[in-house]
């Protein structure tokens, strides 16, 4: 595959006209940030109300793991129960504008859910490429809104190729989160959110589940639109967890490489970050040095331990591609990068209900 379109800076309303000239609050969703967006002037508002999600305290979670400070962004309460909705909100809404009738899209799961009921909102016909070893509860939510499933055996590098070549046979539009700048676009509104929420006591770190990226680039990408403006903000360090199994960025980052290194994928029960070739890597790997931060690998049973601690100590059932953010912070505060008196945001990207059963 060719390159990604890169991520054009957006020039943003000046700090001088405060916070508020940066919303509209008459709008909903991603929506509400339009000041701050770089999409079109005349795109379509497409919406489900995403978004806007609450930053909660994890006090018996974080006493457990050394970490009194630890705060969670409920990012799993999207309309499609994952954070993908802001960037499936920005791409079908630029897709529709150039006049796309269908999308077609690969994804482990979430992705695919997003699309598929942003595309449902929109009027447009959707065909979803999913892996073989995707949870069918993802499948079935897919197809839940209308969008053709299509099971792929290989990797995920073969879905996202067998994606591309459909959507070229099929004159339909690529409507991939990995690689149209739409998307970082949308997910741009975590990162204003975190900003302007927490802006009183900023973290001093946050973490995420990283795969392609696109919830980590949209994260810097707000932090660097919202200093050049003059809103005097400081990036947290930005750490990427991902899967042990499947960890290119991790990997590139332990040995100081610019790009993703190659790697054999084996299976994960965090299939959402299971990417061997992330389309944005070396925009990740840039992100995360220039923010002083770090990639972190889990091992499913990390992730399994991180699930079921999480959900009785605090009540909260995420995911366990989610599972590995908050195993990777505890890894984190043992090995002494995060201390005891510094704030930590992790994201909850995705819903436990994604991987009821497994």
């Amino acid at each position: 595959m060719d390159a990604p379109p890169p991520l054009r800076p957006v020039e943003l309303p000046r700090a001088s006209q405060g916070w508020a000239a940066l919303r509209d609050d008459v709008r909903t969703g991603i929506w509400r940030w339009r000041p701050a967006l770089g999409l079109a002037a005349d795109i379509p508002e497409i919406t489900l109300g995403e978004g806007h999600t609450p930053v909660a305290a994890l006090p018996r979670w974080g006493a457990a793991h050394g970490l009194p400070r630890a705060l969670v962004k409920l990012e799993y309460l999207g309309p499609t129960g994952s954070f993908k909705d802001r960037g499936a909100a920005a791409v079908i809404a630029a897709l529709l504008h150039q006049g796309a009738a269908s999308i077609v899209e690969d994804s482990s799961g979430n992705a695919g859910a997003a699309m598929a009921a942003y595309a449902a909102r929109a009027g447009l016909a959707a065909r979803i490429f999913v892996p073989a070893s995707a949870p069918q509860a993802k499948r079935d939510q897919i197809g839940g809104y209308g969008a053709q499933v299509v099971a792929v055996a290989g990797t995920r590098e073969d879905v996202a190729r067998a994606a591309e070549e459909a959507a070229a046979d099929q004159d339909a539009a690529y409507a991939s989160h990995a690689r149209h700048p739409a998307f970082v676009e949308g997910t741009k509104t975590f990162g204003l959110e975190v900003a302007a929420q927490l802006r009183a006591d900023p973290p001093r770190h946050l973490v995420l589940p990283v795969g392609n990226g696109g919830l980590l680039l949209g994260a810097a990408k707000a932090y660097q639109e919202l200093a050049a403006a003059g809103f005097g903000v400081t990036c947290p360090r930005l750490h990427a967890a991902q899967a042990d199994a499947c960890a290119p960025l991790a990997a590139a980052f332990a040995a100081g490489a610019d790009d993703p290194l190659p790697v054999q994928a084996r299976p994960t029960l965090a299939g959402g970050v299971a990417v061997g070739r992330p389309a944005r890597g070396a925009a990740v790997l840039a992100a995360l040095r220039a923010s002083g931060g770090s990639a972190v690998r889990v091992t499913d049973a990390e992730a399994r331990a991180a699930r079921r601690d999480l959900a009785h100590l605090e009540g909260l059932d995420v995911e366990y591609t989610t599972a590995v953010a908050f195993a990777a912070a505890a890894r984190l505060r043992a090995t002494g990068v995060v201390q005891p008196h510094e704030s930590v945001l992790i994201a909850a990207t995705g819903s436990g209900l994604k991987d009821a059963g497994t």
